[in-house]
C-alpha cells in the first residue's frame, strides 16, 4: 500500500511542492516552529488562500507531505554531518 504523502505529492505541481519544501524548511529551522506554523495557518485563515496555502490546513490533501518535508528537514538539521563531508564542504 502506498502511503499517503507519496501519493499527494505526486498530484501536486512542481511549483506546489517547492512552495510546501519551503515553508516546512522555514518552520523547521525557527526557533520556535509551532508559532511560525500557527502564524502561517492564521494567514491561511485570513486570506483564505486556499490554493496558495491549503497544505496548512490539517484536511487539505498535501498537508501530509507538508508534514513528511517538516520532520525530514527537522531531522537533516538535528543530524551531525560525517567529518569528511564537512571538511570536503568546507574547501
Amino acid at each position: 500500500m502506498e502511503a499517503p504523502s507519496a501519493s499527494a505529492s505526486a498530484s501536486a505541481s512542481a511549483e506546489e511542492r517547492q512552495r510546501i519544501e519551503r515553508v516546512a524548511r522555514f518552520v523547521a529551522r525557527d526557533r520556535d516552529g509551532d508559532m511560525a506554523e500557527a502564524l502561517l495557518l492564521r494567514l491561511f485563515k485570513i486570506t483564505r488562500n486556499a490554493r496558495r496555502w491549503g497544505f496548512l490546513d490539517r484536511d487539505h490533501p498535501l498537508h501530509p507531505y507538508y508534514l513528511q518535508q517538516k520532520v525530514s528537514e527537522q531531522c537533516r538539521i538535528l543530524r551531525p554531518r560525517p567529518v569528511a563531508a564537512a571538511a570536503a564542504a568546507d574547501r
